[in-house]
């Protein structure tokens, strides 16, 4: 009995520990990167947006042939950690070559170098994310751990998503914004993400595991892998909803980079401090979404937490210069409260939707849905920036390569304000409207 509590902890910590590496190392460049690009090396953010989307999509193509490598993956280590720990490895040396690229005299050098650094640090990305979902399907049966490594998964994507925006912010106002601040940040953060998953796989070691059944033996198939992914109804209406959601809270997160820059006129260091309040906020309020989701349901909380999160984006459109101190805290903390069901209640009903697939079928192919999971996040999260990128350049923003606040016109400073409010809450209720439709019973997936 002591050994199976032992055992639990080491998986709840470990699926803990996972999240936690990728959220810090994915974070840093969604709120700093395309500013980075643009503020610091001088890339256009037309361009910047280009290279960001054009990495996602090969990112998130990359994402289905890991998920079916890892179920057919054979080692001593089982199917995922191998994954697991060349995640570990080259998601920090991406953040090293993006923060720390040298100066090209060619600018399009300096864009193939950028797209080289980023796609190392998505594979990376990849490798962590992949394998670390399909662990925790594969851990247990009951309907209600899963639920409950999947908060220990809200809490450490939440640590990681702190480490990763609040850390960043502080190092960078107190280092400067040059871009020998922006690499000794990088180095930081590389190394937690390197730290976090190495203890991960000792952690997970010893984890349930499943083996490969024969029909994951199979050739990969792109397409075989779509259609299964689209003929499982209730993961189609979530993976649908997480197109929107991802879209939605890219672009306000990578937006409020620029925001508090360029509307606030405030430091790296009140961005440090925002995403502390709401990374707070979501630690504190993960328990009471996991009550919530029983009492109301998950699908009920899901929707509650999305209208919270993109209600309060929102209201960014009416924040200006000088705003009280106690507001802009307000508004981290139910943002954060937001983000924290949402994040709960997304995944732990995307790990029913897939045990929905055994239980209809008997076969393992987690890992196959969690590619195609993170392949939607990715394809959204791609757009997202693009998008961002390009609705940016088209209402005249300048860019600069000093690292500071370029002058920026009436239109690039509404353009970087509507970022941030209106279009993360048009993403967020229509994320509402697929979930609406979602109808799995909790039963079905407990047999």
């Amino acid at each position: 009995m002591q050994d199976n509590t032992s055992q639990a902890w080491r998986i709840r910590i470990g699926s803990l520990l996972v999240p936690l590496a990728h959220a810090a190392g994915m974070n840093v460049v969604t709120m700093l990167g395309l500013r980075f690009l643009t503020d610091s090396l001088a890339i256009s953010a037309g361009a910047a947006g280009t290279i960001f989307a054009l990495v996602k999509v090969y990112d998130g193509l990359l994402d289905p042939a890991v998920g079916a490598w890892s179920d057919r993956f054979r080692s001593n280590w089982g199917r995922r950690l191998p994954f697991l720990f060349a995640g570990g490895l080259a998601m920090p040396l991406g953040l090293a070559l993006l923060f720390g690229a040298p100066s090209f005299s060619s600018l399009l050098l300096a864009e193939l170098f950028v797209a080289l650094a980023l796609a190392v640090h998505a594979t990376g990305f990849t490798l962590l994310t992949i394998p670390g979902f399909a662990m925790v399907v594969e851990a247990s049966a009951d309907h209600h751990e899963r639920t409950r490594l999947m908060a220990w998964r809200v809490y450490g994507n939440s640590a990681g998503t702190m480490l990763g925006t609040t850390l960043p912010g502080w190092l960078l106002a107190g280092l400067g914004p040059t871009r020998g601040g922006h690499f000794i940040m990088a180095l930081v953060v590389g190394a937690i993400v390197f730290c976090a998953a190495l203890i991960a796989v000792w952690l997970l070691r010893d984890a349930p595991r499943t083996e490969a059944g024969t029909e994951t033996r199979e050739r990969y198939s792109l397409k075989r892998q779509a259609r299964l992914a689209w003929d499982n109804r209730p993961f189609r209406l979530l993976a649908i909803a997480h197109v929107f959601l991802l879209f939605g809270t890219a672009i306000g997160s990578a937006g409020m980079a620029y925001f508090s820059r360029y509307v606030l006129k405030a430091g790296d260091g009140w961005l440090g401090s925002y995403f502390f309040v709401a990374t707070i906020a979501n630690l504190v309020a993960t328990p009471l979404w996991v009550r919530l989701s029983r009492v109301i349901g998950k699908k009920a909380g899901y929707i509650a937490a999305m209208a919270l999160y993109g209600g309060m984006h929102l209201l960014w459109l009416t924040a200006a210069e000088g705003e009280a101190q106690w507001l802009l805290i307000l508004r981290a903390a139910l943002i954060g409260t937001g983000a924290a069901g949402m994040i709960l209640c997304a995944y732990s009903m995307l790990s029913d939707a897939v045990r929905h697939d055994f239980v209809k079928s008997g076969e393992r192919r987690e890992g196959a849905f969690a590619g195609f999971t993170t392949l939607f996040d990715k394809l959204s999260a791609a757009f997202a920036l693009a998008a961002m990128g390009w609705f940016l350049a088209a209402m005249g923003y300048v860019s600069s390569g000093a690292g500071t606040a370029a002058a920026q016109s009436d239109s690039a400073v509404l353009a970087v304000r509507l970022c941030v409010s209106i279009i993360p809450a048009a993403a967020l209720l229509c994320a509402i409207l697929a979930v609406s439709r979602y109808d799995l019973d909790p039963e079905e997936v407990a047999a």
